[in-house]
């Protein structure tokens, strides 16, 4: 099995050991940006958290998130306010704490270093389909977002383009909420909407 996998050129510690001297390189199947694109539209928590483990494969050398979030947390978003307390990749864990004020200047950290046109063309918009779908196909071209389910908790972050033109970048976290998640979804789309329209 070892020889396959190292002609494939996937790697472990166990093929190393085995194989020493070989030079084990990443085999890469797609761009990044269509992986990225998948997940948002289907938001795949399994997905998201096998990507934090390949991530950290290229960040620390090891497959493991703690390690991942602590070197992330202490270097490329060291600066987030109110310090969030980030412990997984498929944002499923109940001590995943973050506020909507930590998302906002993630948001807009992602639109300054990699440019509107990229940030928009992976966020679902309202007429895409996904998670947005049945909330926001009237607004296609005013709403890039991915929203966020648990039993008690709803999240809704991204971006607006009101119908004035102005850009808007937003976080809404419902929690300890009791009602029917259609129903704070409705009030968090009826907000929204008033502020394309009329803002």
């Amino acid at each position: 099995m070892a020889d396959t996998l190292s002609k494939l050129g996937i790697s472990s510690p166990a093929i190393r050991k085995s194989a020493p001297g070989i030079d084990f390189k990443p085999f890469y199947t797609q761009h990044t940006d269509s992986v990225l694109q998948f997940m948002m539209l289907h938001s795949d928590n399994f997905f998201a958290e096998q990507l934090l483990l390949m991530a950290g494969r290229e960040i620390t050398g090891k497959l493991a998130d703690r390690t991942t979030i602590d070197s992330l947390m202490k270097k490329d978003h060291k600066d987030l306010p109110d310090h969030p307390r980030w412990v997984d990749g498929s944002g499923l864990s109940r001590n995943n704490l973050i506020s909507p004020h930590a998302f906002v200047a993630l948001l807009n950290k992602m639109k300054k270093e990699f440019g509107w046109k990229r940030v928009s063309s992976i966020l679902v918009n309202g007429g895409e389909g996904g998670t947005l779908k049945d909330y926001y196909s009237d607004y296609p071209e005013n709403i890039f977002a991915k929203t966020g389910t648990l039993n008690g908790q709803a999240t809704l972050s991204g971006y607006l383009i009101t119908k004035k033109g102005r850009m808007l970048t937003f976080s809404f976290l419902v929690n300890n909420h009791q009602a029917p998640a259609g129903a704070v979804k409705s009030a968090v789309k009826n907000t929204l909407s008033k502020i394309i329209d009329h803002y």
